[in-house]
């Protein structure tokens, strides 16, 4: 009996002390993860940009200025440390004519600058990246803060007045103006279909007429949403012999937004109504290109319309227009149309005339041949894109608008496949060098794809259009932020705290000599 009790006795102490053993590891477990969790997250909070916000008072925000945040990616704590890295980021984030040679000769005293000079303006360019990777609904802020004098964003008297008086004034403009748009936008029509005299130093305006012969006229659709890249690759595409020998009709709404003699008047009052300014006349630009789409179809001119093709009604009804104004000729419809009992009425393009087949000089009129060009790419470097030409280009859009238009295209790719007779998809994705060709179909064949690239279609199609960073913008698993991604292999680079180091350490001492030029021996 005793020996059965010792045996209970020492059976419930071995249990009690694997117990404690057991509870002990399980605590160092998970404060260890824990601290590792709460590193992670200091490493990641750190690439955020500043926000604050007054709840008190609505559109107060102030958002940490680029050349701050730099300064603090660096490892400075009082950016008054640093005045010509604040500068030298300030005027490299508005790509400044004298930016890269003011960047040089700040290490130029330094025995590496080569090295150095390479160092930095790669390190700014990571800046960009993250950056602009977060705050996506205060990028009308970022805009204007990089744009605006070096000192710090204040709401001034005149920038209340310009949003207190915003409507009045583009009504007063556009009333002023109205007859000369409409002349304006006349003018460039007849240029764009070789009409009236094209200045060669014009980069919006192309096009003569030209003989098609016995070949079909073609219409080549390129879509993609904004910033996915379309001009670079239709600079491709116009190198192609075909279309390098034809002088085609070039359509875009974005060049006859830039032409338009009411948003050249509202721009020149500064950048703060920049997205306003292209919102008021969007549609305007968008029913000019519409326009000379219909009357280069109907001349049967070789056309290539650039846009998102976002928006399936319109692309569809397009499609069917180019199949038929062969035999019929075409006017612009009604468009998109509310109903009084609220039913939706689309109808873009109108049928005008009766049935005709023949050309001026007699010969049957040919059936258009109708390419796709689809432009893809992973839609965070598509924002970054957009802010970019904004502050470049005075040229911008809200991001919401950027990730839809992204989504919609990337939806409807397919379906556009069926009802062309080629079709291409290009990816964008690589910040230097060609755009990628990652699918093809020829006449009635399906579509062929890149099974390693495909995927970029394929997750852009389930991104969220109401994003407000680089990490709301995919449900797990996030493909911007995989290995092998820009943000991962760039921004987030293992190595990059060693170049940042290395770099603080020669900025302080080119700093030190700027300052104290007699203290500081060379």
């Amino acid at each position: 009996m005793l020996n059965r009790s010792m045996c209970v006795s020492e059976f419930y102490s071995n249990t009690t002390a694997f117990t404690q053993i057991f509870l002990t590891s399980t605590i160092g477990l998970l404060l260890a993860v824990s601290l590792l969790y709460r590193l992670r997250k200091l490493r990641y909070s750190k690439i955020i940009p500043r926000l604050r916000v007054s709840h008190k008072h609505k559109g107060h925000e102030k958002l940490e200025r680029f050349s701050h945040y730099v300064v603090r990616q660096m490892g400075f704590k009082d950016r008054r440390e640093c005045p010509h890295l604040c500068k030298l980021a300030s005027e490299y984030i508005r790509k400044s004519g004298c930016c890269e040679e003011d960047i040089y000769n700040f290490f130029s005293e330094e025995p590496d600058a080569d090295t150095l000079f390479i160092k930095l303006v790669e390190e700014f360019e990571r800046c960009i990246l993250s950056y602009f990777a977060y705050h996506w609904s205060h990028a009308d802020l970022m805009i204007s803060q990089i744009l605006s004098a070096d000192a710090e964003p204040k709401k001034k008297l005149k920038h209340i007045v310009m949003a207190a008086t915003r409507e009045q004034r583009f009504e007063r403009v556009t009333k002023n103006l109205k007859v000369a748009r409409v002349f304006n936008t006349l003018v460039e029509e007849m240029k764009a279909m070789g009409i009236a005299s094209v200045d060669d130093s014009e980069c919006t305006e192309v096009m003569a007429p030209v003989a098609h012969k016995d070949r079909s006229p073609v219409l080549l659709l390129m879509g993609g949403g904004m910033g996915a890249g379309k001009s670079t690759v239709l600079k491709e595409i116009l190198k192609e012999p075909f279309w390098a020998g034809a002088d085609a009709v070039v359509i875009e709404a974005d060049a006859f937004k830039e032409s338009d003699v009411i948003y050249r008047a509202l721009s020149s009052r500064g950048h703060v109504d920049m997205v306003k300014t292209a919102e008021f006349v969007h549609q305007s630009s968008t029913d000019a290109a519409s326009s000379l789409l219909v009357t280069a179809l109907n001349e049967g001119r070789d056309v290539i319309m650039d846009g998102t093709l976002s928006w399936v009604p319109f692309v569809v009804q397009t499609i069917t227009m180019a199949r038929n104004v062969h035999r019929h000729r075409y006017r612009m419809g009604a468009g998109y149309k509310v109903g009084e009992n609220g039913d939706v009425i689309e109808n873009y393009w109108e049928r005008i005339g009766e049935r005709q087949q023949l050309q001026e000089d007699g010969r049957e009129r040919k059936p258009y041949r109708i390419e796709l060009v689809g432009i893809v790419c992973d839609a965070y470097l598509a924002v970054i894109r957009g802010i970019r030409r904004a502050i470049m280009c005075r040229r911008a859009v809200r991001v919401r608008s950027q990730l839809r238009s992204h989504k919609r295209f990337a939806d409807a790719f397919l379906t556009y496949c069926n009802l062309v007779d080629n079709a291409r998809l290009y990816c964008t994705n690589a910040l230097e060098g060609s755009p990628k060709l990652i699918g093809w179909k020829e006449k009635e064949r399906t579509l062929l794809v890149d099974p390693e690239e495909i995927d970029c279609l394929k997750n852009v199609r389930r991104l969220n259009e109401d994003a407000e960073s680089i990490y709301e913008l995919y449900s797990r698993p996030n493909p911007a932020c995989e290995a092998g991604s820009i943000w991962k292999d760039i921004v987030l680079s293992p190595s990059r705290f060693n170049v940042q180091q290395e770099l603080k350490y020669s900025i302080q001492k080119v700093e030190r000599f700027k300052q104290y030029p007699q203290e500081s021996p060379r």
